[in-house]
């Protein structure tokens, strides 16, 4: 959200209730007003630095370049949104980069959430 105002307006929910949902008047963003709050982009990078660390004594190098790359994509899709994002999309994200740079199950992924 970029500073500007805030605006109501009445959208569905996820269970097709309308409701009145306030939205960022600069840059349009919804928010997300469930009780499946976003997270910060700090959590996500603490989780991957848990996944490389538990990996790593496991025998399964991890370079500083899939660190990276997965940093920029989840930057680039800006999964650290807590305005706009619910926790169960921005776990689903952050999912499917991991399991794009780093070749390992989905599920162990997710346990780590």
């Amino acid at each position: 959200m970029d500073g500007g105002g805030l605006r109501k307006d009445w959208l569905p929910t996820n269970t097709f209730i309308l409701k009145q949902h306030p939205y960022c008047t600069s840059c349009g963003k919804v928010k997300n007003i469930s009780s499946d709050t976003g997270k910060k982009i700090g959590y996500f990078t603490n989780i991957l630095a848990r996944i490389k660390k538990d990996l790593e004594e496991k025998g399964y190098k991890i370079s500083k370049t899939q660190i990276r790359l997965i940093t920029n994509e989840l930057s680039t899709r800006e999964i650290g949104d807590a305005f706009s994002l619910s926790y169960s999309k921005q776990k689903l994200i952050f999912t499917d980069i991991v399991s794009k740079y780093i070749k390992i199950n989905k599920k162990l992924i997710q346990s780590y959430l």
